[in-house]
Parts: structure tokens; C-alpha cells; sequence
């Protein structure tokens, strides 16, 4: 009896991981501009400083990014921004022909639209104004449905920090008792067990999180 429980259990359990896998997709993908797949949850760090033209007076930083359907189906697809830390100015996110600017922290919808089957990768143009202070976080999260489905899946996120003063991947956040080890894309360690994020050249890095409850956790870190 005890066995039959347990193997009806363990069916349960994977018909259950199977429905959460089925929820998750990378049908449709961020593309940097050099023609990269960014793997879901990378992180970009931001700090090139132009002044803007217009308003007078305004500085910007500017950055893009491409979405690819590589589904080879119709799927509506969803572009969400959550900002975070907005003190100064504001950030503009154009994507699929809308451009929205934000001046507060927030979640936002961005577009959701229809890209087709043999559609190109669609350009997202991010433009980060302000006067003083640059310093914020936004999150970009795409999800989807094919046509005729109420099914969403979920897609990848990418995380821009816009920070001039950051040289390396120093403005990333930090959690209280937690740990780095910091790798390079060869998988060699650049540092093992920080209490802080130290400052890095341009380039990508691989860092592991070891926060005080022992839980670990890796992040793909691109420093421009």
C-alpha cells in the first residue's frame, strides 16, 4: 500500500514539474545589439553618460535591445517594465511602435502585440534622462500566448542598472549576510566569498550568490 502511495505521488510530482516546465518558454528571446541571445535573468550595467538634446541641460543614458520570435508560430507577446530607484528624470521604453516614458517607480505594460511566425527581431529602444542622478533599475519581462490560447507562458527577463559610476558590476544589490564568488565567462574565479561586489572592467561575468540562509543563486552580470 505504502509503495502504491508513493508511486502514485511520485506520478503527481511529475505531472506537476511537467505542467510548471510547460509554463515557462523560450519562444521568444532578448537580443543584444551585437546579435546575442541573452540567457533569461542577465543583468546589464549601464553607465555611459551623454548629454541629451533635448531638454537643454539633460543628461541620458541610451541603450538597445531586440526581441526574436523563434517559435516559428503567431504568438501575442507581452513587454512588461518594472522600474525601481527612479529619484531623477524619467525612463523611456519603445518597443513594437509604442514608446512609454515613466517618472515613478512601478510595473508597467509596455506593448502587446501580435508578432508573426517569420517575423525579424524587433528593435527596444531604452533612453534614461535625468538631471543629477541617474541611479535606477528596470526590469524587462516578456510573456506569451499563441493564437487562439488563453495559455500564458512565461518568457526571459533582462535587468538594466543605469550607474555612471559604476566601472564594473559594484552597483549590483547587495543582500545583507550574503556572499560572491565571481567568474569569468571561462569559468575562472575572479574572486571567491566578497561581502561586496567589487569593481570590473567591461566584459561578462558569472556571479554566485550565497545569501545568510545558505541559499545559492547565479546571475549573469554584462558590464558595458
Amino acid at each position: 500500500m505504502k509503495l502504491r502511495l508513493l508511486m502514485i505521488f511520485g506520478l503527481l510530482t511529475s505531472l506537476f514539474v511537467s505542467a510548471q516546465a510547460q509554463t515557462n518558454s523560450n519562444e521568444v528571446v532578448f537580443v543584444d545589439a551585437d546579435g546575442k541571445v541573452l540567457a533569461n535573468n542577465t543583468t546589464l550595467v549601464l553607465s555611459k553618460i551623454e548629454d541629451a538634446k533635448f531638454p537643454p541641460g539633460m543628461k541620458e543614458i541610451a541603450s538597445k535591445l531586440f526581441i526574436l520570435n523563434k517559435s516559428g508560430e503567431e504568438l501575442t507577446v507581452t513587454l512588461d517594465c518594472t522600474v525601481s530607484g527612479l529619484n531623477d528624470g524619467d525612463v523611456q521604453v519603445c518597443a513594437l511602435d509604442e514608446c512609454n516614458s515613466y517618472d515613478e517607480d512601478g510595473t508597467y505594460e509596455v506593448v502587446s502585440q501580435v508578432l508573426s511566425a517569420a517575423s525579424d527581431k524587433k528593435e527596444i529602444s531604452i533612453e534614461r534622462s535625468f538631471e543629477n542622478d541617474e541611479k535606477c533599475t528596470i526590469t524587462l519581462k516578456i510573456t506569451m500566448k499563441k493564437k487562439g490560447s488563453d495559455v500564458e507562458k512565461e518568457g526571459p527577463t533582462v535587468t538594466i542598472k543605469f550607474d555612471a559610476d559604476a566601472t564594473g558590476i559594484a552597483s549590483a544589490a547587495l543582500q545583507s549576510g550574503s556572499t560572491y564568488d565571481v567568474f569569468n565567462v571561462h569559468g575562472v574565479l575572479l574572486h571567491k566569498q566578497v561581502l561586496s561586489l567589487p569593481t570590473l572592467s567591461k566584459g561578462i561575468y558569472i556571479v554566485k550568490q550565497k545569501d545568510a540562509k545558505g541559499i545559492v543563486s547565479t546571475r549573469k552580470y554584462i558590464v558595458r
